[in-house]
Order: structure tokens, then C-alpha cells, then sequence
């Protein structure tokens, strides 16, 4: 029986302990609005959605990142992008377990990658999706991961390292984009078997996206206003994965987003709110430990800035392949901690923000250099940051975690 069922009318949700039912909860808790009830629902079905569309009625789906230029390129090739990374809302700890002994990742190795790599495991046999579109640019342990897959029957593609450097200009950046052209139609190749792309379906998800980060934009201008009225975990969902991916579904995606900012341009603002709220920048992945976004909540802090998204535009003055070529060296640069750095900063000033929390995943020593740093360079300078590292397998995030963060908030709300 669902946490749910004993759970609805009980605003105490610190006892769940699945993933699924964090959603069902904030569902509920979003009893107020129903496009963001929508939008959740449409996070709920994304992976059980795309496979069962598979597996049921054979529509062509690859998994892949789920972000960046992977799901823009991949739709307008006629198939469904599904998230990989979305997948670890379903693990648990023998997923863990299948990575580090059926197939020797070491122990310290990033939990994210060693989830992946235990659903993967469980496909195997089930007649689910068998491709998977790599991309070497994610980080050495998921380049392992690919291979690893590739040997165990899994499909795979995996492109080449996409990197800019800062000084990268000119003929330079030019040959860059040549390259990046040839490499996506190396996809087109792979995926549909001609090495061609339709310039029209392409043209259309570029516009597409461009359409969506417009109003993205505009929700996160418009929750200035009405800060609690989208809690934290539905706001990291609608726009660190749906405005990525559209949780497969980009056309009922764009229909709830065309929803909430009606909902939000037809709220009444509430002084209160404005007067009580604590203002936070969020700055790394989307973790599933669901628990930390409720004690944000629980503790009066609202996300309004996030790091994690690209928010540049895509060029429609440009045939469309150089167009994605050109958006991706524009958003990943080598230094690329640095870059991000000025654009939390950017954040925190626009927002007056009183914090910034910056999350990892246990594991990617990368991205936990970067964040030290950060909090470093952010302490120097005087905003308070508190650096998180969380596992990416289902269940309950530990109470150390939970403590700090209450703290956290608490400490920002008495120094306000």
C-alpha cells in the first residue's frame, strides 16, 4: 500500500521513504495548481511512460543524457530521449550492489553511475530499451559504464569529447563546429540509418526550445513574486529535467507550462510571503534524495535561482546543425567552473539571495572539486553556502543531511 493512502491528509512527509511517493506527496501539497499537479505527473510517467510506449506500441526511444543538445537532436530525428539519469528514482541498494560486485566498480565510484548501471543490468532480459546515446563528455566513470553495457548487448553510441577551450576562437572554433556537425550526423547515421538530418523537424525543436526557455524565464520571474507557491522539489523537476527533456511528452510539457504561468499571473501576491520567505540559489544536479527539497520547504527557504540549467538561446539565424554545434561550445567551455561560478554569482545578486546550496553526488570527485571551491570563493565574499553530498539511490536521505540543511536555513532566517 502507498505512503499515500496514510499520508493524505498528514502534512508530515519525513517518514516516506520512496521517490514515487515524494511526488505523489507534492502532488498533493499542490492541491492549489493543478498545472504544476500536470507537470509532476507527466515527471511520475516520464521512464515507465517511454518504455511502455516501447514496448507496447514499438515507439523508437534511446536512452541518453537527457540534457543539453541529446534530446533537441534526438526528437526532431523522431524518437524519444529518456533520461538515463532519471532512472535512479527507481534504484535501490542491489542496483548499488550489481555495479560494485557483478561488474567491479569500485566502491567509491559515483553513486549516479552505479545506479545507472544496475537498472541497465535489470533491462537486460525484460526486451526494454536496448540503445543507448553516450556522451564522452559526461565523466569517466559513465564512459565505463558505456562500454560496459556495450559488451553486455546494449546498443551504444558514444560521441566524442565536446570541449572549448576559453581562448577558442576564430578558424579554431570554426573546425570545432565542422566537427560537431560530422558528429551529429554520425548520430542521425547511427539512429535512423542515413547519415542525413530533416532541417525542417530539426528547425522545430530548436524553436522549440528557444520557446520554452522564454517561458521558463518568466515562471522563475513570476516566483520572485510568489515564492512558495511551487515547492522546491516540483521546481527542480519542471526545470532541471522537464525543460531538458519535456518528460518525453514535449507537446502536454508545454501545454502545463502555458498553464502555470496563468496560474502565476492571476495569483494574488502575499506580503507575508515576500516579508517570511529565504531566498536560495541552487547550484549542482538534480539529486533523488527528495527528502532535502521538503525540509527547504519546511524551513521557509524557496530555490529562485538554479544553476544547473543552460539558459542561452539557440541561434535560428544559422542552418540548424551548425545552429546545436554553436549552442553547445557557447554552453561547455574547458574552466568551465569558473564560468559556472560567475553565473550563481550572477544569480545570487539579481535575487539578493541569502544562500546558495551547492549538491553533489557521493563520488564525482569533479564536480566536488568545483563545489569547494565555489564555497570557498562564495564564503570570501560573504554569502553563506552550504555544500551537500547525497547518494542518487531511492530512499530516505540521511539525517545528518536533513540537519544540515534545517540548520542551514534557520541560521540564514536569524541573521535576516
Amino acid at each position: 500500500m502507498s505512503v499515500l493512502t496514510t499520508l493524505q491528509f498528514n502534512d508530515d512527509p519525513e517518514h516516506i521513504t520512496s521517490q514515487n511517493d515524494y511526488v505523489e506527496y507534492s502532488k498533493w501539497v499542490h492541491s492549489h495548481s493543478p498545472a504544476i499537479q500536470r507537470l509532476l505527473g507527466l515527471s511520475e510517467d516520464y521512464v515507465p511512460g517511454a518504455e511502455k510506449a516501447y514496448l507496447d506500441h514499438g515507439k523508437p526511444a534511446i536512452f541518453c543524457s537527457g540534457y543539453n543538445w541529446e534530446p533537441i537532436f534526438v526528437y526532431s530525428l523522431g524518437v524519444t530521449p529518456v533520461a538515463y539519469t532519471e532512472m535512479g528514482r527507481y534504484s535501490e541498494r542491489e542496483d548499488m550492489l550489481t555495479a560494485e560486485e557483478f561488474y567491479q566498480f569500485p566502491v567509491e565510484t559515483c553513486s549516479m553511475v552505479k545506479c545507472t548501471v544496475g537498472q541497465w543490468h535489470k533491462r537486460l532480459t525484460t526486451g526494454s530499451i536496448k540503445r543507448l546515446l553516450g556522451n564522452s563528455s559526461s565523466c569517466e566513470p559513465f564512459n565505463l559504464a558505456f562500454e560496459v553495457m556495450r559488451k553486455r548487448g546494449y546498443d551504444v553510441f558514444n560521441n566524442e569529447v565536446l570541449y572549448r577551450g576559453p581562448t577558442v576562437h576564430g578558424d579554431r572554433l570554426e573546425a570545432l563546429i565542422q566537427f560537431m556537425v560530422e558528429q551529429l550526423l554520425d548520430v542521425a547515421e547511427w539512429v535512423t540509418g542515413e547519415r542525413k538530418v530533416d532541417e525542417s523537424s530539426l528547425k522545430r525543436e530548436i524553436a522549440r526550445k528557444n520557446r520554452l526557455l522564454t517561458k521558463l524565464k518568466r515562471i522563475l520571474e513570476l516566483r520572485v513574486l510568489h515564492p512558495f507557491y511551487m515547492k522546491t522539489l516540483a521546481i527542480i523537476l519542471t526545470l532541471n529535467v522537464g525543460l531538458n527533456n519535456y518528460f518525453g511528452k514535449p507537446e502536454e510539457y508545454e501545454k502545463a507550462i502555458d498553464s502555470l504561468i496563468q496560474e502565476l499571473e492571476s495569483a494574488k501576491v502575499n506580503d507575508s510571503d515576500l516579508k517570511s520567505v529565504i531566498p536560495l540559489v541552487w547550484a549542482g544536479g538534480t539529486g533523488q534524495e527528495f527528502g532535502v527539497y521538503e525540509a527547504i520547504d519546511n524551513a521557509g527557504g524557496a530555490l529562485l535561482g538554479l544553476r544547473s540549467a543552460p539558459f542561452r538561446y539557440v541561434r535560428e539565424d544559422v542552418p540548424p546543425l551548425e545552429a546545436i554545434a554553436r549552442w553547445v561550445y557557447d554552453n561547455t567551455a574547458a574552466g568551465a567552473g569558473v564560468f559556472a561560478r560567475n553565473v550563481i554569482e550572477a544569480e545570487v545578486e539579481k535575487l539578493k539571495a541569502k544562500g546558495i546550496i551547492l549538491y553533489g553526488y557521493i563520488g564525482c570527485s569533479f564536480a566536488s572539486v568545483d563545489r569547494e571551491m565555489w564555497r570557498r570563493y562564495f564564503h570570501e565574499k560573504g554569502h553563506p553556502c552550504l555544500n551537500l553530498e547525497g547518494s542518487f539511490q531511492t530512499g530516505s536521505p540521511s539525517g545528518q543531511v536533513l540537519t544540515r540543511v534545517k540548520a542551514f536555513i534557520e541560521m540564514l532566517a536569524a541573521n535576516r
